[in-house]
């Protein structure tokens, strides 16, 4: 009897996987994003510039996708893969740091964990080959989140990290030093048990003060990653992504705003942060990747467990939506459109006579509030009631229309909608306002309240009456 079972099973199995196959809208299972900073022109770079900055993305993004797709974790991914970028001396970070005011290298970088919030970062190391290690050492090795200078050496002699000598990060491969180019590397990362991560590592800015501290090692700043939300690296002018705290606001419009990560860069982009500035790459809980930037180029590449793998020196746009339709714009119109649809809908429905269809997109609850002629109804049975009460057959029904809708938005599901109504029939024509609260469930958008009111100069005593009896 198993064995029939189980050969059941198996057959109906392979009837019905086809229609078991994914459709190609889910969520991927891993994705990471990265960046090698954002800055100068690409076109302005020579061939071989050019090629070498190509490569190290590759390389890197190659390194990550195989770690992810063999079921590496979020965490020693992008560790990984920003230990890869900073060996290359093509990026400002690690070998290929820029030199301070005084001829040195002070280096920066800090890791987050996304699934416990644990975050180590380090500032103005001078001999650490990778910060990034060390960075994470800080994390799993002491009670603290951010070691600096003096103290952070030690750190890494204590830990035993590799360390080298001043002459290792003078490599001619760098970019040049009067080039405008903000460098830094990072990476977000979500793997395949849904956990998110993201670190960041920098040589800081050119010709800067000794003990300059940008972004890259501030948790919130430069870095961020949590679970219920994204992974953001940042890339840029780092004194404005302290003000401004940018990593932690992607996180935080998510989190409060309920924006979408692609809405949330991109007002940051756009509205926070001044052209010319830097760039983000953020990655979101259900593996959305954005990668935006407001300066002439941004080196970047994305990969996921779809298939995608991609890398740019300068993207479209920035990577922001195209001008004048903002992510936030077109949310706004699909949200106006969907209400604008169920109230056409209603008029259409009344017009053919059919109140129960009419009455379909109000919130079947008792706390459903209808409001007209100064009466209050509350209930989907009442009201449906008061309706059918005042208008028994098609000829008092009339036909209905709606006019000049207004919409305001009250929160990230719920809408008000004010607009005129009119309401011609063979005895009484009549027209008003009307005022309604939608809010968005499962199903789609209902209507929780009905403010109706009549034009006051098309009012007699006796209509005066009828309108405190239930519409």
């Amino acid at each position: 009897m198993i064995r029939i079972l189980v050969l059941l099973v198996t057959f109906l199995g392979f009837i019905f996987m086809p229609f078991l196959t994914s459709s190609g809208d889910e969520k991927p299972n891993w994705a990471i994003v990265i960046h090698g900073g954002a800055g100068s022109d690409p076109q302005k770079w020579n061939d071989a510039k050019t090629k070498i900055r190509e490569t190290g993305l590759h390389r890197a993004l190659t390194a990550g996708r195989d770690a992810l797709a063999n079921g590496g974790n979020a965490l020693d991914t992008v560790e990984l893969v920003i230990r890869i970028l900073e060996d290359d001396a093509a990026f400002n970070a690690g070998r290929g740091a820029v030199l301070t005011k005084e001829g040195k290298v002070e280096l920066d970088a800090s890791i987050m964990d996304g699934k416990t919030g644990a975050c180590g970062a380090v500032a103005g190391v001078t001999a650490t080959r990778n910060p990034i290690n060390l960075a994470r050492l800080v994390m799993t090795q002491t009670p603290h989140v951010l070691l600096a200078g003096k103290g952070a050496n030690q750190f890494a002699e204590q830990q035993k990290v590799p360390l080298v000598t001043p002459d290792y990060f003078l490599s001619k491969a760098r970019f040049p030093e009067n080039e405008p180019h903000y460098g830094t590397v990072g990476c977000a990362v979500l793997d395949s048990n849904g956990n998110l991560a993201a670190g960041t590592s920098t040589g800081g800015t050119s010709k800067k003060l000794p003990g300059r501290v940008g972004d890259s090692p501030i948790v919130g700043a430069g870095t961020y990653a949590a679970n219920d939300t994204c992974a953001v690296s940042g890339t840029g002018v780092g004194e404005e992504y302290i003000r401004n705290s940018v990593a932690y606001d992607v996180a935080a419009r998510m989190r409060y705003a309920n924006e979408s990560i692609e809405e949330a860069v991109t007002i940051i982009m756009q509205q926070t942060l001044q052209v010319g500035v830097g760039g983000i790459i953020a990655l979101s809980k259900d593996g959305k990747i954005v990668m935006q930037h407001n300066t002439p180029g941004m080196s970047c590449g994305a990969a996921d467990s779809s298939g995608r793998f991609e890398t740019h020196l300068v993207l479209k746009n920035g990577g922001a939506p195209p001008p004048g339709t903002t992510a936030d714009a077109t949310k706004s119109t699909t949200v106006e459109t969907e209400i604008t649809d169920v109230l056409l809908q209603q008029v259409e429905d009344w017009n053919q006579g059919d109140i129960d269809s009419f009455m379909k997109p109000y919130w079947n609850s008792d706390q459903l509030t209808f409001s007209s002629g100064g009466k209050i109804t509350r209930g989907y049975a009442k009201t449906l009631q008061g309706y059918k009460q005042r208008y028994p057959d098609a000829k008092a029904m009339g036909t209905l229309n709606f006019e000049k809708l207004e919409f305001q938005t009250l929160g990230s599901d719920a809408m008000q909608v004010l607009g005129t109504w009119k309401l011609a029939r063979d005895d009484k024509p009549m027209e008003g306002r009307f005022t309604l609260v939608l809010r968005k469930f499962p199903e789609g958008w209902k209507i929780i309240h009905d403010h109706t009111s009549k034009k006051p100069e098309e009012k007699s005593e006796n209509e005066a009456s009828e309108d405190t009896v239930q519409q």
